[in-house]
């Protein structure tokens, strides 16, 4: 699991809640089910021999300190499934939450944390399924129209910025 070149992700949430870190443990309990054996994941420079890998790599997060009272977070990845070193999907996951029950009382880590359990279920749906497409999640309606635009599309935010 690593950060795409270029990743939108602010410093004290990458070092605070170490999201690649969160999706590699949710991910990798979410492969090592449908694999029912190994651990699920391997170093990202390790020889797979011809087994499938799955690539992750995290583009962009959505989230500053202050928990639920800083806005909605989200969390990007972009997703590779990869066959005899070459790729034969791709891609791209977006998913949004305000942190549900209780939501004002949590940590900004923890609602990222809730993002990164809906990506791993819908990657082990995507993995297994080649007919399955995984939907563009639509914004919760306290997020703004520059969340929202840096969310779904991080190079134009930027350049806007």
């Amino acid at each position: 699991m690593t950060y795409a070149p270029g990743a939108s992700v602010v410093d004290q949430i990458k070092n605070e809640c170490h999201i690649e870190d969160m999706l590699t443990r949710h991910v990798g309990d979410a492969l090592r089910r449908i694999n029912k054996s190994g651990d699920g994941t391997i170093a990202s420079q390790a020889d797979a021999g011809s087994a499938k890998i799955l690539r992750l790599q995290i583009t962009h997060v959505l989230g500053v300190g202050g928990g639920a009272w800083s806005g909605p977070k989200a969390t990007t990845v972009s997703a590779d499934l990869i066959e005899d070193g070459k790729v034969i999907r791709h891609t791209k996951i977006n998913r949004w939450s305000v942190g549900g029950m209780w939501g004002a009382f949590k940590g900004s880590c923890s609602i990222l944390d809730r993002t990164t359990i809906v990506i791993s279920k819908d990657l082990s749906r995507w993995v297994r399924d080649p007919s399955y497409e995984i939907k563009e999640e639509v914004p919760p309606k306290d997020a703004s129209a520059s969340e929202v635009t840096a969310q779904t599309d991080p190079a134009s935010a930027a350049k806007a910025e």
